[in-house]
């Protein structure tokens, strides 16, 4: 049989099963095994299948992913972004959309101790939706920007889906970290551009209050961001300087999140029960897929497929950045029914081959990719991040916060495209560190 029937098969297979209802790990699994039996008549396609999910699970790397997760949660659950989104408040207050450009800038340094879109969302919008809303802000608007705030949470380093694109792509976590920092900031402030242009010509969308602050007042609030500052620097100050790697540096971080919300007195059993609750079903949900996503990833590549797929968009001689947007563009359009994780999980090993046949930066695109599952998380008809919003307030509405995202979701592509320009907005970082 041709590799591309083979191809069509295991993806249009994969597609009914999740148009099925069948959750992404599972329908990876049962893909798998199914065709173990298929492309191996006897027991070693099978064996096979189950070494691959085993060995990745195995990777000490992935340690991090529960360790990030639990820092995420208990930074949530014990409230420590509320101050430092006071403070954020407090310099953006008197421009025009001043609280939303509060929420995109609190959004972007909680990220850099989060690491999931989900738990940013969450947390953004309970600090910060509220505020927007009392004001009179526009619903859709005010959603829109907790949704593209959270979502900045993958990409500004620690990011879950870096970790996971690493691993497979055997990429170092700290460099993955580094490159994701440029084009973090690029978004937060083409998104804060975006909100003082659109509330300038509609100011009504956007009311301001009569309350100023002096400059005074806004440096003595600085003292509240102490505790997140504090956790940022030892995450990236104990990566970036060799002291540990980002295994380490995630244990780090969370027992220092741990000890501050002691030494704050906002720890108390049931708040570290939950967040070890909603840690441990998290980490099983991304592992699971990690198994799913791996055995299928071996039945892609030990079937010819990859190889085949690989020699035939070579033979194309096409231009690499054409390929590269192709890419992108599929990305995108993935991103619109398919949970970010497991997109990477499972294209990452049927790109990787392509990507090292044509010489590209395994690096420079991950970064890419990521940048392209922000764009997932708040794009319709799935994209997560807005569910969360309408879940947090019952006075939102999906058909104004889809509408309202889709100026943000250019900000992702325009973000993407200038990465695609100009490579060095990823990689200037990652060689400045001597990656």
């Amino acid at each position: 049989m041709e590799w591309y029937i083979v191809l069509s098969i295991l993806v249009i297979s994969l597609t009914l099963l999740l148009l099925l209802g069948l959750p992404v790990a599972f329908s990876l699994g049962f893909l798998s095994i199914i065709c173990s039996f298929i492309f191996w008549p006897d027991m070693s396609g099978a064996y096979g299948v189950a070494l691959a999910g085993y060995a990745h699970m195995n990777n000490f790397t992935l340690v991090c992913i529960p360790l990030f997760i639990l820092m995420a949660e208990l930074v949530m659950a014990t409230r420590m972004g509320t101050e430092t989104y006071d403070v954020a408040d407090r310099f953006f207050h008197r421009l025009p959309g001043g609280i939303g450009m509060a929420s995109t800038v609190f959004g972007a340094i909680f990220g850099a101790i989060c690491g999931a879109s989900t738990a940013g969302t969450a947390t953004v919008g309970l600090v910060s939706l509220p505020e927007m809303l009392d004001r009179n802000y526009d619903r859709g608007l005010a959603g829109a920007i907790v949704a593209f705030a959270g979502a900045l949470s993958i990409l500004i380093p620690p990011s879950v889906i870096l970790i996971l694109y690493g691993t497979l792509s055997q990429q170092s976590i700290g460099a993955l970290f580094a490159g994701g920092i440029m084009p973090g900031i690029v978004m937060t402030l083409l998104a804060v551009i975006y909100i003082g242009i659109r509330v300038s010509l509609n100011p009504e969308i956007a009311p301001r209050d009569n309350i100023q602050y002096t400059w005074a007042e806004k440096f003595k609030s600085m003292y509240k961001v102490w505790s997140l500052l504090l956790v940022v620097v030892l995450l990236l100050g104990t990566i970036y300087t060799g002291v540990a790697t980002p295994t380490e540096a995630s244990a780090v971080s969370a027992l220092a999140v741990f000890i501050i919300a002691i030494i704050r007195r906002k720890m108390s059993f049931k708040v570290l029960r939950d967040s070890l609750l909603h840690t441990v079903r998290t980490t099983a949900m991304i592992g699971w897929i990690i198994v799913g996503a791996t055995s299928f990833g071996y039945v892609v590549i030990y079937s010819g497929c990859a190889a085949q797929l690989t020699s035939w968009i070579v033979s194309l001689s096409l231009p690499t950045w054409c390929i590269v947007g192709m890419l992108m563009f599929g990305y995108l359009i993935m991103g619109m029914f398919i949970d970010p994780a497991a997109i990477v999980m499972m294209t990452t090993p049927l790109i990787l081959p392509l990507l090292k046949a044509l010489n590209i930066d395994l690096l420079w695109f991950g970064v890419l990719m990521t940048i392209n599952m922000c764009a997932g998380n708040i794009s319709p008809p799935m994209g997560l991040n807005i569910y969360i919003v309408k879940g947090l307030d019952d006075r939102m509405d999906l058909k104004e916060l889809f509408l309202a995202a889709i100026p943000f979701l250019l900000i992702d592509v325009i973000t993407i495209l200038l990465c695609m320009i100009f490579p060095g907005i990823i990689t200037y970082f990652p060689k400045a560190l001597g990656y």
